[in-house]
């Protein structure tokens, strides 16, 4: 990554979330004065879930309106189109589940196209579940309050904290015999250098908020390094070279006799396939509803529907001498951690995929790096009474998970309402997108190898859950689509694999 794409990825916004451990009263003007000089003095967002200001917000909407149900148009006309800086204020509130959670991505989402940079509180009795959440709608989380105990006892309850992007502003460290999770945590973190030490935030929103942005990036950075060498490592190479090139001369290493590590290993999901069973071991939050899906696209290459995963997942609790309603709450049956299920072949299922569906369907669901990743729709060139029009096909998988490269290319990204971020790969006849991507790992131009990751799953643009949309074409000059600098014809993705005939386990070999 160049500065430069740096720099513009930090521009198209993010959240920084606030928490105040213990404190009796947070005061909103010193968050306001932050979010403004966040967004460079225009107009600013501020988002209050602590209930604590609940009657201090000016906006048209809630809190708990932006996770409980999607923003119409004419709200976001008036949250996106005035020149109004907004709080939005509630009693205490957060998602506690995927749903909720959702909502409040999309919305979110869509709020930052007007005001870049949002500012949030969270509550103070936030729970790990919630922490999760918020983790994930936020690039930074600062922790801030009076007492160091009550906060370094706030952050060892929150393990999914420990592995945020942590801002400590408080004086000195958690006890490390005490709080050993959240020392680790805030020990990791880039809270202790002396510019942040001295920056009083609540006085100087300024100085503060350029603290933020370069937070903001090291977080980018983390997941996007950028290209180049550093000056300092510049001087050096030459005796770093020198002494690599020496080294063998020193030390005489014994190679072990064994298989190499680069061999082409078959993927998990190919020796498994043919298998009448297979075992999993749940952790207390999946779903047997997720995991029957993937057992039955697994086992006979299905689209499943409800009815079939309902009864599936009935016949397997009872083939494991559990009641069919086990563990059910919502209608979804989530086994507690550690418990082992036994999912075999359906008996109940009439109509089995072809052997050369079921073929491309491991392969396609080998490119993303979810253990139980599943076909959720197929490609539909046009609608009909049982089908929508769909123009390529859909990889269920969970969020953060790697998307791997079927083979070398070059990398083009753009970003579309309905499709989100989109990553696609360019070669000699073909080409190949992803769209609703969280975190591209490429940029436009880079060549990509086979089975490297080029993105993860996310949620951006339409979507009802985190999935990739594969999109397959063939290069066509007069094609009616386009991607970097090529234009193309849409293809199913089944007739693509078979065109192509690409070599699955290749890609199981790199996760």
């Amino acid at each position: 990554m160049q500065k430069k794409v740096l720099n513009d990825l930090y521009r198209q916004g993010g959240v920084t979330s606030f928490v105040f451990p213990g404190e009796t009263e947070i005061t909103l003007e010193p968050l306001q004065n932050l979010a403004l000089a966040l967004n460079a003095g225009a107009r600013f967002l501020v988002v209050d879930f602590s209930g604590r200001n609940s009657f201090k917000g000016n906006a048209p909407i809630s809190a708990n309106d932006l996770f409980e149900k999607l923003l119409d148009h004419a709200t976001l006309d008036k949250l996106c189109n005035s020149e109004e800086s907004w709080t939005i204020t509630g009693t205490r509130c957060f998602p506690s589940n995927d749903d909720l959670f959702r909502n409040l991505y999309h919305n979110l989402q869509l709020l930052k196209g007007a005001i870049a940079q949002t500012v949030v509180i969270l509550p103070q009795d936030i729970n790990d579940q919630e922490a999760y959440y918020a983790k994930l709608i936020s690039r930074l989380i600062v922790v801030d309050g009076e007492s160091v105990a009550e906060a370094s006892a706030f952050l060892e309850d929150l393990p999914h904290f420990n592995k945020a992007n942590l801002l400590w502003l408080l004086p000195q460290k958690p006890d490390k015999k005490k709080f050993y999770h959240a020392y680790r945590a805030v020990r990791r973190s880039h809270s202790f250098f002396k510019e942040i030490r001295r920056c009083n935030w609540k006085k100087d929103a300024s100085a503060f908020a350029k603290i933020i942005e370069q937070q903001h990036k090291f977080s980018i950075l983390e997941k996007n390094p950028l290209d180049g060498s550093s000056k300092v490592f510049r001087n050096i190479y030459p005796l770093l070279l020198l002494l690599v090139l020496a080294f063998p001369f020193f030390f005489v290493t014994e190679v072990e006799p064994g298989l190499s590590n680069t061999r082409d290993r078959i993927h998990e999901r190919d020796k498994l396939s043919v298998a009448p069973s297979f075992e999993y071991t749940f952790d207390g939050k999946e779903s047997m509803q997720r995991i029957a899906r993937y057992a039955i696209g697994r086992f006979n290459a299905l689209i499943t529907n409800e009815r079939m995963v309902s009864l599936y997942v009935k016949s397997t609790l009872e083939e494991n001498s559990y009641p069919s309603n086990a563990w059910e709450k919502n209608k979804q049956n989530i086994p507690p951690e550690g418990t082992v299920i036994k999912f075999s072949r359906p008996d109940n299922i009439g109509k089995t995929a072809s052997d050369s569906i079921g073929a491309a369907w491991k392969y396609w669901t080998s490119i993303v790096s979810d253990s139980v990743a599943y076909l959720t729709e197929f490609y539909h060139p046009v609608a009909t009474a049982d089908f929508r029009q769909h123009n390529g096909i859909d990889v269920a998988s969970r969020q953060g998970a790697r998307i791997l490269a079927p083979f070398a290319a070059k990398a083009w990204t753009t970003r579309d309402e309905r499709g989100g971020i989109v990553i696609g790969l360019v070669r000699q006849k073909d080409v190949i997108l992803f769209m609703h991507c969280d975190q591209l790992l490429y940029l436009d131009g880079q060549e990509v190898m086979a089975g490297d990751p080029i993105a993860t799953v996310g949620l951006t643009g339409h979507t009802t859950g985190p999935h990739a949309h594969i999109v397959t074409g063939l290069i066509d000059k007069n094609g009616n689509k386009f991607i970097g600098n090529v234009k193309y014809k849409v293809i199913d993705p089944i007739k693509w694999f078979y065109m192509f005939k690409p070599a699955a386990n290749a890609i199981g070999s790199r996760q």
